[in-house]
């Protein structure tokens, strides 16, 4: 006989990771001649750099929530957040926090 426990932390079902964010043909010539034009002006605009902080399911790898991060920094100070609440919050209290049906 094997013994079922529940999960003690949400880390234990899912992961968090930083993924580029995903645009189509025109989109990614729009952000570059964007980036370009700021760049030759003196300004730092910075949307090819923007990516998407994604949570997936250990077990298979599926999407459960997408939240756009902006440039790199931003990126990865919610990385840190949405990590440190995987390591200590239930899974039930992470789907609650962050609207996950």
């Amino acid at each position: 006989m094997t013994a079922t426990t529940d999960p003690a932390t949400a880390d234990e079902v899912y992961t968090a990771d930083v993924e580029p964010r995903r645009r189509d043909r025109l989109g990614r010539v729009a952000a570059g001649a964007l980036d370009l034009w700021c760049a030759m002006s003196g300004g730092r605009f910075d949307l090819t750099n923007e990516g998407v902080v994604v949570v997936r399911r250990r077990r298979d790898g599926g999407l459960e929530l997408r939240v756009p991060a902006g440039g790199p920094e931003a990126a990865a100070v919610l990385l840190e957040v949405m990590r440190g609440q995987l390591e200590t919050l239930t899974p039930e209290e992470f789907r609650d926090g962050w609207g996950i049906a």
